[in-house]
Order: C-alpha cells, then sequence, then structure tokens
C-alpha cells in the first residue's frame, strides 16, 4: 500500500478520532457562570419566604431551556432534571443541562443560564422574586443610587404656560444654587437653542456635560428675564430628597427612594428647614416605591422613640421586633401624604407613624406590599432578589395586598404638581391639618 494511502486513512482515523472525543466530552459552565446558577437555587430553595417545591423550580428552568433553544432555530430534548441526593448533585444537573443546551444553540452559555435562573424566579409566582443580568442590576442600582453627573443641580419639569421647562428644585452646594437659580425658574434656552418644545430629557443632556465645562442658561423668573447665567458644571450627586420651605413656615420634604444615602439627605433637609424656622412638617412619600429597609427605619426613627417601627417574620425564625431608640430628632407637628403607590420601604414608614400617632396620613390608601426582598449580587455581575420576609406595623396590621388606609382621604386633582399648594389638593389638605396643630401649639 503506497504509504501516501496509509497517511491519509490515517489521517481520516486521527479526525474521526477528535471527532468522537468532541461529540462525548461532556459540556461545562464557565466557572462563574456556575456560580450563579448554584447560588440563585441555593437561595430560592432555602430562603424564600414560604417552602417552594424544588422540582418545580427545576421543571420552569427545563421548559425555558428548551424555549431558548427553539428561539435559536434548535429542536432540544426536554432535559430530565430531578432533585438529587443532594443539593450540589442536583445543581451539577442543571449546569450540564445549561451547558448542552447553549452549546446545541451555538449560544453563550451565560444566556442559557441566565434564562433558566429567570425561569426558576418566576416559578416563585413571586412577582417581587427576580433575577437580573449584569445590566439590569446596574441600572437597579442606579435607580435607588444614582450615580454621580456632570451638571449643575437641578431638577426640571414641563413648564405648563411657556413650552420651555421650570426648575422644581435646586440641589444644595452645587453650581445651580451658588449661581442663584431658584425653584419656580423657567429655562427659557440652554447654549442659545431654545427650550419651548423640548423634552425634559432633551434639555437635562444639553444641561449636563464634562465637569469643569460652561453651560450657558437664559432663564424667567416671575416673567422678567434673569441672566444670562454663565454655569461651570461639576460632579453632582442626584438627590433623593426635595425639600422646601412652604407658606406658614410649614417645612415639605418629599422623600422619593430609600436609597442609601437617604436617611443623610433628610436629616441635611430637615436641619436647613428648622434654621428657616420651621414649624411643621409634611413628609411627601407618594410616588415612593421603596427601597432598603434599613433606610427607611433610620428615617423613622427620626420621629419614635422607644417604640416598635416593624416587626418581621421570615422563614424558619422567631418573629423580629426593630425598634427605634434613643429621642426622636423631630418635634413638630407631622402629616404624610401617602398615595396608591407608596409601596413597600415608604409603606414602614408611613405605618410606623400613623400606628404610633405621630403623623396623620392624607392621600389614598398606599399599595400594599407588605413582604421585604433580600438582594444579593452573583458571582459574574447578575443578582437575584427574592421575598425573604413578611412584615407588620407596630400594631401587628397584616398590610400585604391590603395596603394602608390614611386618616384624611383626598383624592388627587387632575394634573397635579406635587409639592405646589396651588396644584396638589392633597398637600392642601396636610397643610390645613398642621395649621390647626401649630395655632394649639401657639
Amino acid at each position: 500500500m503506497p504509504f501516501s494511502t496509509i497517511f491519509a486513512r490515517r489521517a481520516v482515523l486521527c479526525a474521526l478520532t477528535a471527532l468522537l472525543c468532541t461529540a462525548s466530552a461532556p459540556a461545562t459552565l464557565p466557572y462563574q457562570v456556575a456560580g450563579d446558577v448554584a447560588e440563585s437555587y441555593q437561595l430560592l430553595t432555602t430562603t424564600y419566604y414560604q417552602p417552594i417545591d424544588p422540582q418545580a423550580l427545576l421543571a420552569a428552568a427545563s421548559d425555558a431551556l428548551v424555549d431558548a433553544a427553539r428561539k435559536h432555530g434548535v429542536t432540544l430534548a426536554p432535559p430530565a432534571l430531578h432533585v438529587g441526593g443532594d443539593r450540589d448533585a442536583t445543581v451539577a444537573q442543571l449546569d450540564g443541562a445549561i451547558a448542552d443546551a447553549a452549546r446545541a444553540a451555538h449560544a453563550q452559555p451565560s444566556d442559557f443560564a441566565y434564562t433558566a435562573i429567570e425561569a426558576m424566579a418566576k416559578a416563585t409566582n413571586d412577582r417581587y422574586t427576580q433575577f437580573f443580568t449584569p445590566a439590569e442590576f446596574k441600572a437597579f442600582n442606579e435607580a435607588l443610587d444614582p450615580a454621580r453627573i456632570g451638571g449643575i443641580g437641578v431638577l426640571i419639569e414641563p413648564d405648563a404656560s411657556s413650552g420651555a421647562v421650570r426648575v422644581t428644585f435646586v440641589v444644595p452646594a452645587t453650581p445651580a444654587e451658588r449661581a442663584g437659580l431658584r425653584a419656580g425658574d423657567v429655562l427659557t434656552a440652554v447654549n442659545g437653542v431654545p427650550t419651548k418644545g423640548l423634552s425634559v430629557d432633551a434639555v437635562s443632556s444639553r444641561l449636563r456635560g464634562k465637569p469643569g465645562t460652561v453651560v450657558a442658561v437664559a432663564v424667567q423668573r416671575a416673567g422678567a428675564p434673569v441672566g444670562p447665567l454663565e454655569i461651570t458644571r461639576e460632579d453632582v450627586q442626584p438627590p433623593t430628597v426635595v425639600y422646601k420651605m412652604l407658606p406658614g413656615q410649614i417645612g415639605y420634604v418629599w422623600v422619593i427612594a430609600f436609597g442609601r444615602a437617604t436617611p443623610s439627605e433628610f436629616d441635611a433637609a430637615v436641619a436647613r428647614l428648622n434654621m428657616l424656622g420651621a414649624k411643621a412638617l409634611v413628609l411627601d412619600l407618594r410616588n415612593d416605591g421603596g427601597g432598603y429597609v434599613d433606610s427607611a427605619l433610620d428615617i423613622s426613627s427620626r420621629f419614635i422613640a422607644n417604640k416598635a417601627l416593624v416587626t418581621v417574620e421570615q422563614r424558619g425564625e422567631t418573629p423580629r421586633t426593630y425598634d427605634a431608640g434613643g429621642d426622636p430628632s423631630i418635634s413638630v407637628p407631622v402629616t404624610v401624604l401617602v398615595n396608591q403607590f407608596t409601596a413597600s420601604a415608604s409603606e414602614i414608614t408611613a405605618g410606623a407613624l400613623q400606628d404610633d400617632g405621630i403623623g396623620m396620613l392624607v392621600g389614598a390608601r398606599t399599595f400594599g406590599k407588605g413582604v421585604m426582598q433580600s438582594l444579593t449580587p452573583l458571582p459574574d455581575g447578575a443578582a437575584i432578589k427574592i421575598t425573604t420576609a413578611h412584615y407588620l406595623t407596630p400594631s401587628r396590621r397584616d398590610i400585604n395586598l391590603r395596603g394602608i388606609d390614611p386618616d384624611v382621604r383626598v383624592d388627587e386633582n387632575h394634573d397635579a404638581r406635587f409639592g405646589e399648594v396651588d396644584n396638589d389638593a392633597q398637600l392642601r389638605a396636610a397643610i390645613a391639618l398642621l395649621q390647626k396643630k401649630i395655632a394649639v401649639k401657639d
């Protein structure tokens, strides 16, 4: 047999051997992705506030992998996933199914791992238990703890009368405050571009820029031109607390969300209002969807001392009551504004103040989210948020799916502008209550 023929046959045999070896080699997940899967499964099966059948999680993951493969044009037999003798064995099955499906679809293993984890989270039938991809987790964090941005330090909204935008809040110690901008100022142009007809986002993008650069702002105040002002941009922290003094020396504090920095922002706002001679306080929790429970408890403790703030019930644990300690830092009369979007951590604060009798609630029934979630970052930058506890107000009211009824119900007026007395019926009702208390105190 010619040498060339022998060489060719050996080459074919080697190629076939390599192909067979490759086909039989088990698919594996990258280390960090495997960590995502293992930790998510472990947390869902052990920390979800109600016992959950692990087999239901695996069935959901199996179905999701088949659907994901189909979207890649691949028909996949449903992976036979069963709860093994121990958690490691079960996770190993799940890892293998994810890796095999990703290889069959010629897709990234992380994409299929995320699909499986998301399906398991949804299998709890709890809308608050969620999986976040790295990008989604970043966006979630920024909503509660906004990153610093290059800008001047104002919040703006459309101005109906002029068609431009107007300032609703000037962040303290920012270029805007130093330049003399005030809440109510109308910004008619930015760098020579008229703002009439532009969206808030479009105007915001023009106000923002690299720290150290200058932006020219044309301003109208009470119908008369001011400026134009040339303002040097700086790194500015977007606020989670907005405040101002209302007529009659009534302070107004709107907590937009309960982020990590919210208690310190809240303290700064109250300190400033006290310096201005505030005789009473409106705490606005409307449209506040919650955030960090610790921040809500911190702010609640500014009003309440040595009393219960909330009772937390967790799976397999004795209920725990969290109390406020020390003396309250706020002693003036208080009313609390709430509506149907007051939820979660903001309901903890509203419930504590109502139960203690510190502040009457004004507005509409709250959302009714009486459960808590634990947020766990995962190895590759993703995260999973799981409902791990159920809470009760200090008087042990269960508000989940019920909400909190206000002491004084006031419907929101059409085209309401929160924080503006003339355009906010709920705020006017809160002020009326405080005026009576101020009169008695004086």
